[in-house]
């Protein structure tokens, strides 16, 4: 056999392999309402730490919502909510989410990741294939909405959520420094590069307030990031500051929302989560209106 008909015939098997992967997400999707994709442009700017609060903040208001952790360089939303990996099935041998309360699901891609080794690596590099069968393979359900954590930086993991769920919208998740400005920049230019939208941006990290003193520092210089984003004509959905009892909640696997929701940065979590909802009632009475 040639080398042309070799990679033809590889060609084939991939596409064989991902058609029902890519037919069961789209079977899944109409029973999910409102989908978001967290992104960033690199790690250690507390995204995760975003999404899972903002996930809290709906799921407190009454609303069906997943919560999908594919960031699998760091896994680790499980662990934040105390919950065990989903490895029980249903009859499709799909992933049942693991339920947080009636009105919260959880899904880990740690669920098909082997056990890291005693050097702390993954015994096993997680392929494409493998990404793209998660994704599809999540049983959610019914949801008002899914938040998707995902990798840090542009990727082919990150083109493959993004094609894998097309009616998804995206958020930005940066820092107040200058390298995030810089690293943001080059994100938002991927995104525009691939014809992603951005739904808005949100900086974490903006402020930290003292809790003996009640005074409020700034630890980064927040003005030219912010400034470079602004000038990109990307809407602007809020600013979360720092909070040492965050770190506290993620060591004890207890949920920062639950334990302090009268904090500053649960409000600015508050506030965001109402700019998410105000939006999608906005366009759907715009569709009303049309219909």
């Amino acid at each position: 056999m040639s080398i042309t008909e070799n990679t033809r015939d590889r060609a084939s098997k991939q596409n064989a392999d991902v058609a029902p992967q890519f037919r069961a997400l789209k079977e899944s999707l109409p029973s999910i309402k409102h989908k978001f994709l967290f992104m960033s442009s690199q790690g250690g700017v507390g995204k995760t730490s975003v999404v899972v609060n903002l996930t809290m903040a709906l799921s407190k208001r009454g609303l069906k919502v997943g919560l999908l952790d594919t960031n699998f360089h760091g896994p680790d939303i499980h662990k934040m909510f105390g919950l065990e990996l989903p490895v029980a099935g249903d009859s499709d041998k799909r992933l049942i989410p693991v339920a947080h309360s009636d009105d919260l699901k959880v899904a880990s891609i740690a669920s098909v990741m082997q056990d890291s080794d005693e050097t702390g690596a993954w015994g096993k590099p997680l392929k494409i294939s493998d990404f793209r069968w998660f994704i599809s393979n999540v049983n959610w359900g019914s949801l008002d909405y899914l938040l998707v954590d995902t990798p840090p930086g542009p990727g082919e993991e990150l083109l493959t959520l993004v094609r894998a769920i097309p009616e998804a919208k995206t958020i930005l998740v940066t820092a107040p420094n200058k390298i995030c400005r810089d690293r943001a920049k080059e994100m938002i230019n991927f995104f525009e590069k691939e014809d992603i939208p951005i739904f808005g941006w949100i900086e974490n990290m903006q402020g930290f307030l003292c809790q003996h003193c009640a005074r409020r520092e700034e630890l980064f210089s927040s003005g030219s990031a912010s400034r470079a984003i602004f000038l990109m004509d990307i809407p602007f959905l809020g600013r979360i500051p720092i909070d040492p009892n965050l770190s506290e909640c993620v060591d004890a696997g207890e949920l920062f929302m639950g334990k302090y929701p009268d904090s500053q940065a649960a409000e600015a979590s508050n506030l965001i989560a109402e700019k998410v909802m105000e939006s999608n009632q906005t366009v759907l009475s715009e569709d009303n209106s049309e219909a």
